[in-house]
């Protein structure tokens, strides 16, 4: 991370966690009206790949190695899965943190391209950095974050039509279906989930994801204060 960075600047994060494609669409173009730059991270395969790709931004993968991962049932498996969504992938964020000494080594064994790594959620915190981690001869560098939407949905302070910087370099993490949905809670993620049944939130279409948008103020509304903010955003590379 840059030691000149300015005060008030952020970088922005998206899991995509089985989002269906218009939803990660229209973040995109959120995106390009402020000409702010992201890292996403897939879960699937999708022609929307392609399009972040196209756009600049940074592409990391959301290995899931919970039981019962459609990604596979041991960690090779899984990221040979993730890996051959996005073969150039060099950072990663694990689908719900998910992370022990063991699964890195067993990580970095077989996939030494992954060079750093976003699982490690420290909410609300006034810091973030670059950590290096070490074990057994592998090594990679882990830098913490400090907002997602979920979270916040629990945080009593958390204020949706404001940003407000907590760190002198903000890392944040959306997704993009409660954007879509405009959440402050997770009843209409939870309720359209239902409706389409395991593993087929990315089968979800617009008009029936819209019909349960929430009105506001929520997750869409804070994503547009950070892109209005006066804060500046930072690329990945930036970052680094």
């Amino acid at each position: 991370m840059r030691d000149d960075s300015p005060p008030g600047s952020y970088h922005l994060t998206f899991d995509i966690d089985w989002a269906p494609d218009w939803a990660v669409a229209d973040v995109l173009e959120s995106l390009a009206a402020h000409s702010v730059p992201a890292t996403f991270f897939v879960t699937h395969r999708s022609e929307i790949l392609r399009e972040i790709a196209a756009r600049g931004h940074e592409i990391g993968i959301h290995p899931n190695f919970l039981p019962g991962s459609s990604h596979g049932a041991e960690p090779r498996g899984v990221m040979e899965t993730v890996l051959a969504l996005a073969p150039d992938a060099r950072v990663m964020r694990t689908h719900s943190l998910v992370q022990s000494t063991t699964l890195f080594e067993a990580i970095l064994a077989e996939s030494p391209q992954i060079e750093h790594d976003l699982s490690l959620l420290t909410y609300g915190s006034p810091h973030t950095a670059w950590t290096a981690w070490h074990s057994r001869g592998k090594r990679i560098r882990r830098l913490n974050y400090n907002w997602e939407d979920d979270l916040a949905f629990d945080d009593p302070n958390q204020d949706w039509t404001v940003y407000r910087p907590v760190a002198p370099i903000d890392v944040l993490d959306f997704h993009p279906i409660h954007v879509a949905l405009n959440s402050s809670r997770e009843d209409a993620y939870m309720l359209l989930k239902g409706r389409l049944g395991p593993g087929h939130l990315h089968e979800a279409e617009r008009d029936d994801a819209l019909a349960l948008r929430e009105r506001g103020p929520g997750t869409a509304d804070y994503l547009h204060a950070v892109l209005n903010s006066t804060a500046r955003p930072l690329s990945f590379e930036e970052l680094l």
